[in-house]
Order: structure tokens, then C-alpha cells, then sequence
């Protein structure tokens, strides 16, 4: 113990009495560790954080899936119910659905993210209230007797002041009255990453809470998102065939709406659906790029220790000669770098803190409601970076420890010439180092241009619409308290007002918003369509208002737009798109053709347009069947309005705000923004990767031209001698100016070399993750090169200049 604090007191007085090379190295450090700290930050936060219940490892996600397609989807109420009540895999069974609801009070009315949930949605989770009670199993019996709410910590703070006297009073949310019987824990963010409710209420209130359709009884009404908690000791996939027999039983007995539906389940840990799908790729291509620079970091530090060891040689051979082993002498040289790299860490760790949250403010998606992910620092985290400290101390120090602590006694104590031949073997082992910085910089430059370039591919992809000069905002009147009647006359009496708004060139209404997040599906039959075997037509739908497909520039390619025809009492009516024409009628014009819901008993819907096909839940994806149905026949409370103006949407954006609160002041307006924002919802993950990538690519450049330089720098002050015989024996300043810059070029080229077919190989694997742009993309290649061997020949310019100022009678002195 005596020695190693004597060590580490050494170790402390040299960082102290060199403070430029602890300056650089301790930056270095940080910039590396605090890189992948920042990048595990997500990681941990998005990948490996639980959710935050009672055994979280045992919960399970429930879809339905439909026979012949991959597609998943939620369930109906009367399904849940069904699973529940005779599955024997499952201790419990909860079901949910987020939706906007408002809450009105003390002259505010702000549109807050809500839950309806099932009754027993808290006791499955093991979550018990911080204040009051959570639901009761009476509370979800029967609909609307039971008008009860949990409301969020975070909502109880800032909307009511954490008001301790909240438990008991009643809260307005859409309109109706309901009684605050509890707080959720501070923690307790709900079942699904990122998206945080306000409140949560019992699902047979859902007519009060989202005035709307009632849904709680229709089992051809798929809304609800299912969650399980497994038995103990039963499997997913003993859970599974529990749950297939079920549905083989509901298709049987409900064929109109369960034929070829089935279940599948996974572990919320890893759901087909979720952000973590999303963002597992990603988060895998920056984790390897922190990776790397973490490397060359290592790189550039274990070439100074390496110069820095040419400077300490004579002390070493000094303290070899009075009797100390090289296996001291190795762990002294380590503790000064573990000493080191525990800095850098330590100031690494302090910006992952705050790096993470600030990053993610600005790179996430122009969401509705805020996503909200916990970035706080824990025991993951910090053990994640006190490892990587120390492993990275042993990574740059081993080897340059182990180099210096080698030395020929006699040559080092008589300073003689001798000791040239250690020398270049160092100088050799740092052109080796550099060589690995450039192949690595080289790596990570290309990776970085190919995702930025792929983003520019993904904003150029054609998404079936013209969002340029496009604004939207929402609202729902159903949680003012609006009937049907007085909805549709809102409807209709705000798209005249906004479009004689000056700058609108037109306003229509829909639904929902394509490439938002979400999407509607409904089970259809076709007039005189024979059904393939086990196929099923559930198919994506929108309802829009007229003038839809002008507002939204989309092309309709026959037939006609929605117009007054399509109000109710006429002949009800549909369009749709290019794939569903020619899937349902291939070779015959689909004007005039009928379909109507699966076991829907109004009359039949005629085609009366085809629009030309567009994106509808992601930029990448297949053609997808998709219909549109008119807003004057099947009502909906919550809409959103488009509008096109002649100038920038942004100029316009207050001004229609302010048209629809004029018409009801106490009608909240959210999610507005132009349309080119909307879209980024689904650039999110792309923009993240080529943002950190291209961030990160610089950084690597920097770091290289740093390691590149010191090597040069190093070369000349090691060939000073050499250099002025040259320049004494006639050799010009262009001369020693070729011979430095060249040994540069030599190293930069070896590493471009390298890091070329390095690049092409691990690009390849992230082929699925670009758009638009190869993984092999020559331009890239050639430009990512291009740009490094520039910054090379830039850092090795600089000492190379140095070295034609050598003054030939001061060298030939030098010793």
C-alpha cells in the first residue's frame, strides 16, 4: 500500500509540473469518455432502463396480427375481455389508450395527454398511489357511473401547485366533472417510453373523457393497446399457445370480425412497435462511433506518452540502475495514466450528465405532447464510466509503459548515440498509432457522410403530398362538450372563415395526420371480391373533409373529390389509392365499385375517386393499401386543420390560430406547425444519427490532425541534427518542406488506404438503415478521403515550415 501512495503522490507532482500535456491529455480523455458516456446515456435511458413497476421483466405486449400480413394492431374492447377472463398464462391483463383530453379550471383550458385505462391497471402494475388511491375494480363496471381520476405527479406540481388538499376535489376534463382519488408516484411515467400521461381514468368513462364513438361495446372496434404480466414460471412462448387457443376460439365463434385474427406477444422489453425498435440501430451505429473515438483518443494519448517517455528516458534508466524492477517501473507508468484517464472520465462524466437532455431537447420530433425520457444519471451509468476509465488508462498506457520501461542501461547513462536505435523504434510505433487514427477518422467521416447524405435522401423522398406552404394545428370540439350537430356546423363555419383568411389559398380537414405517429384501420368487404385463403382486408384509412386532396396537393388521378354530394343522407362514398385499386380490381376501373366495414349494416360505399399513393405511416415504406372516407358522413369530434397559403406557413400560423379561438375562445388548439415540421416526426431517428455522426466525424478529423501533427512535430525536433547537415550541405527549404510533408502524406495515405476498405465493409451492414444513397456511395468514399488527406497535409505543413527555420550552425552544435 506504501508504494502504490507513493505512486500515485509522484504521479500527482509530475501532472502538476507538466500542466500543458495534462491540459491535452485530460481533454482528449474527456472527449472520448465523455462520448460514449453520452451515447450509453440513450442507451441506457431508451434500451436497458425498466419500466418503472413491479417486476417489470415479467410484463408482456399483446397485438392482434391478421393472417397473410405482418401487420399488427390493438384490440377491441370485447376481445380484451374475452383473453382476459380465459387465458391461464396470465396473472393479470390491462388494457389502455392514450388520447388528448382537456382540462378547464381557474379561467384555463390547456389539451393534456390522458389515459383510459382499464380498472385494474395500476394493481397489475404493482404501482401504488404516492397520494390517495388508485381505481377500484367497481370503477370500471359499468359506463359512466364512476367519474373518478389518478392524476401524474408532474400535473399535480404545475397545474396545481402540489395543492396537498387535491385528493377528493373535482377536475374538469372534457367537459365533465371528475373526483381526484390519487397521485401517481414521481417515477411513474406509464407503460410506454416516452409518452407520460396526465391523467388516467377508467375505461368506461371513455364517452366522457374522449367524447367520440363509444367504443366499449363494438368488437369490430380495434383502439385498445393490451398489456400483460406472466404467471410465474410460464414462458412467452407457453403464454403464447395460451392465447393462440383463445383467438382460435373468438374467430370461430365471431367469424364477421375475428376470421384470421390472431395474438402475438412480446416482452415490453422489446416490442415490434416501440421507440426501442426504432432506435435500436442507431443507438448500435453511434455506439461503435463513440467507440472509435474513444480509440483514437487512446491513440493520441499514447503517442505523447511516448514522446514524453523519450524525455523521462535518462530518469528511467537512472531508476533501473539504482535497483528498481521493471515491473515497478511499469506500474508507476500505469498509475500516472490510470490518474489521467480517471480525469478525464470524471470531467467526461460531468458533461454526459447534462449532454444527453440537451441533445434530445433539440434533435426530438415535433410531437403533440411532449416525449419525455429520463436522462438522469444511475448506478448503470456510473459504472459504465468508471470501467471505461480504467480500461482506457490500460489501453493508451500499457504500451508506451511497457516501451519505455525497456531500455540499454549503458547508452541511456552515457547519453551516447546508442540509444537512436530505441528511438526509432518509438518513432515507428508512433507512425503505427497515427496510421490507426486516420484509418479509424477515415471510418467514422464516411460513416457520417453517408447518414447525412441519407437524411438530405429520406427530406427529398416524394411523400405523396406537397407539404411546402402547408400548415396544420388540432383540435377536438367533443371536449368542449359539442354534440354531432353543433360539431359539423363548427366544422363547416371555420373552414369558411379561414379560407377567406388573406394569404389561405385553401383549408380543408381531417382526421389524421399522415406520417404523425399514428394510424386508423377497419375491417372492409368488397362487393363481389372472393377473399384469398386466410386473407383479410383490414385496411388504413383517413377521414377527410372536402377539398382534402386540393389542400393536400394530392393528385386524384379518377374520378372525383369529396364535395356536398358525400353530406349525410347521400349515397355514402370513398376514394382510394393506387395500390387498393388495382389489389381489389386489377385491370377494371374501380369507379363505381362498392365496399362497406366488415359487418357493418349500412349501406355499401362507392368508389368514386383513385388518389394517387402517398406515405401514411413512415417515409420507408411499401406501398400500402389506403382508403379515405368522408367527414360529412362519418363524424369525428377531434380533427385537424390544413391549410395552404401563398406565402410561408409560418407568417400564417397565429393568424389561423386565433380564427378558430375567435369562434371559441375556450377551444384549445394543439400541435400546430407547418407541415414540413410534421414530417420530421418520422425523420427522427435519421436526423439523430447524421446530427451525432456528423459531430462526431469532426471530431475524429480534429483528433487525427492533432495525432498527426504531435508525430511531425516529435519527427522534426528528433531530426533537428539531420535536417541542418542537409541544409548545410546545400538542400533548399522546398526541400526539407517535401521531405517532412512527405513523411506525413506517407502516413496519411497508408491510413486512407486502410479506412477505405474498412469503410466499405462495416458500411455494408448499415446498408438498411440509409436512404437513398448507397453504402458504398463513391462520392462519399472519395470526398471523406479527400477532406482527410487535406487536414493531414495541413498538420504536417506546420511542422514541416518549422523545419525549413532551422538554423544549420545551431544544429550541427546540437547534441
Amino acid at each position: 500500500m506504501n508504494s502504490l501512495a507513493q505512486d500515485f503522490r509522484y504521479g500527482v507532482r509530475l501532472l502538476f509540473k507538466n500542466p500543458g500535456f495534462t491540459f491535452v491529455a485530460v481533454l482528449s480523455l474527456a472527449l472520448g469518455i465523455g462520448a460514449n458516456a453520452t451515447i450509453f446515456s440513450f442507451v441506457n435511458a431508451i434500451l436497458l432502463r425498466p419500466l418503472p413497476v413491479e417486476e417489470p421483466d415479467q410484463l408482456v405486449r399483446l397485438y392482434t396480427t391478421s393472417a397473410g400480413s405482418d401487420r399488427i394492431g390493438a384490440f377491441s374492447h370485447q376481445d380484451y375481455l374475452d383473453i382476459r377472463e380465459h387465458n391461464n398464462a396470465l396473472s393479470g391483463l390491462i388494457a389502455e389508450r392514450l388520447k388528448p383530453m382537456s382540462l378547464s379550471g381557474d379561467g384555463q383550458n390547456e389539451i393534456i395527454p390522458g389515459a383510459i385505462v382499464s380498472g385494474n391497471y395500476f394493481s397489475v402494475l404493482g404501482v401504488q398511489a404516492a397520494q390517495g388511491r388508485t381505481f377500484l375494480p367497481e370503477e370500471d363496471q359499468t359506463p359512466n357511473t364512476h367519474p373518478v381520476a389518478v392524476v401524474s405527479y408532474g400535473l399535480w406540481q404545475r397545474r396545481f401547485g402540489s395543492d396537498p388538499n387535491l385528493l377528493g376535489k373535482t377536475v374538469s376534463l372534457s367537459g365533465h366533472g371528475f373526483t381526484v382519488i390519487g397521485i401517481a408516484p414521481q417515477n411513474f411515467t406509464g407503460t410506454t417510453l416516452g409518452q407520460t400521461p396526465d391523467v388516467w381514468v377508467p375505461l368506461m368513462m371513455q364517452a366522457q373523457a374522449v367524447p367520440g364513438p363509444t367504443m366499449i361495446n363494438s368488437r369490430d372496434m380495434r383502439w385498445l393497446n393490451v398489456t400483460g404480466r406472466l404467471k410465474p414460471g410460464v414462458t412467452i412462448a407457453q403464454a403464447q399457445s395460451s392465447i393462440n387457443a383463445i383467438a382460435k376460439q373468438l374467430a370461430e365463434q365471431s367469424p364477421k370480425t375475428n376470421a384470421g385474427t390472431g395474438v402475438s406477444i412480446h416482452s415490453v422489453s422489446n416490442t415490434p412497435d416501440g421507440p426501442k425498435k426504432m432506435m435500436f440501430p442507431v443507438l448500435g451505429v453511434l455506439t461503435i462511433v463513440v467507440g472509435l473515438i474513444l480509440l483514437i483518443a487512446c491513440a493520441n494519448i499514447a503517442n505523447l506518452l511516448l514522446a514524453r517517455a523519450a524525455a523521462r528516458r535518462k530518469e528511467i534508466g537512472i531508476r533501473l540502475a539504482l535497483g528498481a524492477s521493471r515491473v515497478r517501473l511499469i506500474r508507476q507508468l500505469l498509475t500516472e495514466s490510470l490518474m489521467l484517464s480517471v480525469l478525464g472520465g470524471t470531467v467526461g462524466l460531468l458533461a454526459a450528465v447534462w449532454t444527453p437532455g440537451l441533445l434530445f431537447a433539440a434533435l426530438k420530433p415535433p410531437t403533440a405532447f411532449p416525449i419525455v425520457i429520463d436522462f438522469t444519471l444511475d448506478r448503470r451509468m456510473l459504472t459504465f464510466t468508471i470501467i471505461l476509465s480504467l480500461v482506457t488508462g490500460l489501453i493508451f498506457g500499457l504500451l508506451p509503459a511497457l516501451n519505455a520501461s525497456k531500455l540499454d542501461l549503458t547508452s541511456v547513462l552515457k547519453d551516447e548515440a546508442g540509444a537512436l536505435g530505441r528511438a526509432t523504434r518509438r518513432s515507428n510505433l508512433r507512425s503505427v498509432l497515427v496510421v490507426a487514427q486516420v484509418t479509424l477518422s477515415l471510418v467514422l467521416l464516411i460513416s457520417s457522410g453517408l447518414f447525412i447524405r441519407s437524411l438530405q435522401g429520406a427530406q427529398a423522398i416524394n411523400p405523396g403530398f406537397d407539404a411546402d406552404k402547408l400548415l396544420v394545428m388540432s383540435y377536438n370540439v367533443g371536449l368542449q362538450g359539442y354534440d354531432e350537430a353543433k360539431g359539423k356546423v363548427f366544422n363547416r363555419e371555420l373552414i369558411e372563415r379561414v379560407s377567406n383568411l388573406p394569404g389561405v389559398t385553401s383549408a380543408s380537414l381531417a382526421e389524421s395526420i399522415p406520417l404523425g405517429g399514428s394510424s386508423n384501420q377497419l375491417k372492409i368487404e368488397v362487393e363481389g371480391y372472393q377473399l384469398k385463403p386466410n386473407e383479410t382486408l383490414s385496411i388504413d384509412y383517413n377521414t377527410v373533409g372536402k377539398e382534402y386532396f386540393k389542400t393536400m396537393g394530392i393528385p386524384v388521378l379518377k374520378g372525383r373529390d369529396f364535395n356536398d354530394q358525400d353530406r349525410e343522407g347521400a349515397e355514402g362514398s370513398v376514394i382510394v389509392n393506387e395500390t387498393m385499386a388495382k389489389r381489389l380490381w386489377p385491370g377494371v376501373d374501380p369507379i363505381g365499385k362498392r365496399l362497406k366495414p366488415l359487418g357493418s349494416t349500412k349501406p355499401y360505399l362507392q368508389v368514386v375517386g383513385v388518389a394517387k399513393n402517398g406515405k401514411y405511416r413512415r417515409l420507408k415504406e411499401d406501398p400500402l393499401s389506403f382508403m379515405y372516407l368522408a367527414l360529412d358522413r362519418s363524424y369525428s369530434p377531434g380533427v385537424s386543420l390544413y391549410v395552404r397559403t401563398a406565402g410561408d406557413p409560418q407568417n400564417s400560423l397565429e393568424t389561423v390560430r386565433q380564427a378558430v379561438q375567435t369562434m371559441d375562445k375556450n377551444l384549445p388548439v394543439y400541435n400546430a406547425k407547418t407541415m414540413t415540421e410534421s414530417i420530421g416526426l418520422s425523420l427522427f431517428d435519421q436526423r439523430m444519427a447524421a446530427t451525432l455522426l456528423g459531430f462526431f466525424g469532426l471530431l475524429a478529423l480534429i483528433l487525427a490532425a492533432i495525432g498527426l501533427y504531435g508525430v511531425m512535430a516529435y519527427s522534426v525536433g528528433q531530426r533537428r541534427r539531420e535536417l541542418g547537415i542537409r541544409m548545410a550541405l546545400g538542400a533548399q527549404k522546398s526541400n526539407v518542406l517535401k521531405l517532412v510533408v512527405g513523411q506525413g502524406l506517407k502516413l496519411t495515405l497508408i491510413g486512407t488506404a486502410i479506412g477505405l476498405i474498412a469503410a466499405f465493409g462495416l458500411m455494408r451492414l448499415a446498408s438498411s438503415m440509409l436512404y437513398g444513397v448507397s453504402a458504398s456511395d463513391p462520392l462519399t468514399f472519395a470526398g471523406a478521403a479527400l477532406l482527410l488527406v487535406f487536414v493531414a497535409l495541413l498538420a504536417s505543413f506546420i511542422p514541416a515550415r518549422k523545419a525549413t527555420k532551422v538554423d544549420p550552425m545551431v544544429a550541427l552544435r546540437f547534441q
